[in-house]
């Protein structure tokens, strides 16, 4: 078969229309990255929040387990008594 050599308009023409469609694809590729980003400052800011709010109750839950508190609440509010050791007996097998 024979090519038949494009004219010089239609080659122009040709190469407009890769040049936009190169132009698109580049204003789309670099939309996306910026949404992955911005969702990306998002979420690192999610998980920020949720590291500080984790720390604030495991440091809630560490008072309320303290011995001292606990021990405190036994005797105060359940009037429990540490046993007398001279009333305690060891059983050996």
């Amino acid at each position: 078969m024979s090519q038949l050599p494009l004219s010089p308009a239609a080659t122009i023409v040709f190469l407009s229309a890769g040049l936009l469609v190169s132009a698109l694809a580049v204003v789309a590729s670099t939309h996306h990255v910026r949404e992955g980003y911005a969702r990306l400052q998002d979420l690192e800011l999610r998980r920020w929040e949720l590291q500080e709010q984790y720390t604030r109750l495991l440091l809630e839950v560490n008072t309320w387990a303290a011995p001292h508190r606990i021990s405190q609440i036994a005797s105060e509010t359940l009037s429990m008594q540490v046993p007398d050791l001279s009333l305690s007996q060891v059983i050996e097998e």
